[in-house]
């Protein structure tokens, strides 16, 4: 009887144990974190910009090149915003690189766009300028990209926004060619004048850890398409207000076919 007794009380005792044991795994897992995401793995997508003048490459500020019909022409300042760089899926997703903003200078040709995840993507699109929100900021030292004053409409940053193109030089304006050369400049901004540049379908594929180039031709030779040279004012949009006459609006549309792959 006596162990009987002692048998019970063991039993007992380990009956106890097991379900503290077990009400104590119970709530542990019913309070600790899940974390249901997943770490995709990403390589880079590198831009790699080329500043052209019709069939030339611009290798400096102040060189006179010849167009494919002649004109001359040559650049004092080539500059402007890339930014929401976008990489279409082959089932036409679309995944928007973050926070990718660039300005392209003449003297940088390569510049980081961001973290992509691995994958095949059939074509690239992004726009020229800068987005309302990013326009209306102040330039500090946390907005480094927007500190440059040749990009600004006036002395100081706003309340104009940004340009979101700035080139200058010398062109040919005479109608055969004759080799007289005068001073232009474009000044590109306003919310009308943000771009969007949409490339041709071409394969770009992402692997892990690794940089993936695309290479684009910026022309600049293209913006003077149906603008009547022989025309001064035609020579100069250089206020935010300038943007809106006929030959702004015209240099403005003429903005998404600058861009071309590299052959």
């Amino acid at each position: 009887m006596k162990n009987l007794k002692k048998f019970i009380l063991h039993s007992f005792l380990f009956l106890v144990t097991i379900s503290i044991l077990y009400s104590c795994k119970k709530d542990n897992s019913s309070t600790a974190p899940i974390d249901n995401s997943v770490v995709k793995p990403t390589g880079s997508l590198v831009f790699h910009l080329h500043t052209f003048l019709d069939n030339n490459e611009v290798d400096a500020y102040h060189i006179t090149y010849s167009a494919l019909d002649g004109r001359k022409i040559s650049l004092s300042l080539a500059q402007l915003y890339i930014t929401d760089i976008q990489l279409l899926r082959l089932d036409g997703s679309v995944y928007a690189v973050p926070g990718s903003k660039i300005l392209k200078m003449l003297d940088i040709d390569t510049y980081l766009a961001g973290k992509v995840p691995v994958g095949n993507y059939k074509a690239i699109r992004f726009k020229v300028g800068l987005d309302a929100a990013t326009n209306a900021l102040s330039p500090n030292a946390d907005t480094s990209l927007l500190n440059h004053s040749e990009m600004w409409f006036g002395a100081n940053a706003q309340p104009d926004g940004y340009v979101f193109m700035h080139v200058m030089g010398q062109i040919d304006t005479t109608s055969n060619h004759s080799g007289v050369m005068l001073p232009f400049e474009y000044k590109m901004g306003g919310a009308a004048n943000y771009k969007q540049v949409q490339m041709p379908d071409k394969n770009l594929t992402i692997l892990k850890d690794q940089l993936t180039y695309a290479h684009i031709i910026i022309d600049y030779n293209n913006l003077f398409q149906g603008v009547s040279l022989v025309h001064p004012e035609n020579l100069s949009v250089v206020k935010l207000s300038d943007n809106t006459s006929a030959a702004g609006i015209q240099i403005a549309n003429n903005i998404p076919g600058m861009f071309v792959y590299e052959p």
